[in-house]
């Protein structure tokens, strides 16, 4: 008669250390079609829901290891085609040698995700991803955090939604008060990108694989190899420990093989609810 309880105790305990978040965002994004003439580029608004459950473990008194498995919607308001389903599973060991607030940690993460568009099957298949990182709080208020990443993506259908790509990234945090947070980020990715674009020559000579488009009309998408440069900038503001208001803005500038280029910008405001 003990065992029940005791099992009842363990699958409460592990609940209750289980943090499940729910994210609702609004974006825009004015070059969805990642395009460099202007006759091919085209914006669009896109709402998203998030769901995420994770689950943090203390291995000694230096490392922990963190769990995550999450599902994600899309949905885009003019091109339904885009919208899309997705899922993922991570894990994320941290270890910091010295015990102090302001001694650095050390990270590896890992993941794997499945993508699954309305309609647009070429652009369906599963991303893998390894990235290593190192963070340190300088005061009370500041944090910064560089990272290393390696991205490998499958496509189930052709080639151009196939890529590899090495990701470096850098970030900080500034805590303004206990509940506004101003955050940004500076990334630099080496490896391919899928560009749109009216069928050209110059891009023809410069792609790696190539598929007719139908998602943009009489157009092609060119998977070419390129280096992306990202700025990241926005706020954070916690209304409650429960819920979180966060707006943020993307710029990306992408230069390809080919002497091709396209940039953009993205705007994004989305609200966090963490069940308790």
């Amino acid at each position: 008669m003990l065992v029940l309880p005791a099992l009842l105790g363990a699958v409460q305990a592990w609940a209750d250390a289980t943090h499940v978040d729910a994210e609702f965002s609004l974006r825009h994004d004015n070059n969805v079609s990642r395009a460099e003439a202007s006759r091919d580029q085209f914006s669009d608004n896109v709402a998203g829901l998030d769901l995420a459950a994770s689950r943090s473990l203390m291995l000694t008194e230096h490392s922990g290891l963190q769990l995550r498995v999450g599902a994600h919607l899309r949905e885009f308001a003019r091109f339904d085609d885009l919208s899309h389903v997705s899922m993922d599973i991570g894990a994320l060991y941290r270890i910091q040698p010295v015990k102090s607030y302001t001694a650095p940690w050390f990270e590896v993460a890992a993941g794997w995700e499945s993508f699954r568009f309305q309609g647009s099957d070429f652009r369906d298949g599963d991303q893998w991803s390894l990235d290593l990182g190192v963070g340190k709080r300088i005061t009370d208020k500041l944090k910064v955090r560089a990272g290393y990443g390696w991205e490998y993506r499958n496509a189930e259908e052709r080639e151009v939604f196939e890529w590899h790509r090495r990701t470096l990234r850098l970030s900080a945090d500034f805590r303004v008060t206990p509940a506004l947070t101003l955050y940004g980020a500076a990334i630099r990715t080496a490896g391919d990108q899928v560009f749109t674009a009216t069928p050209a020559p110059a891009f023809r000579s410069a792609a790696k694989a190539i598929v007719d488009d139908p998602t943009f009309g009489a157009r092609r998408a060119y998977r070419l190899g390129a280096q992306a440069d990202v700025l990241e900038l926005g706020w954070s503001y916690q209304l409650n420990p429960s819920q979180t208001l966060d707006v943020g803005v993307r710029r990306f500038d992408i230069e390809a093989d080919g002497d091709h280029r396209y940039g953009g910008a993205e705007l994004r405001a989305s609200w966090l609810y963490r069940f308790q």
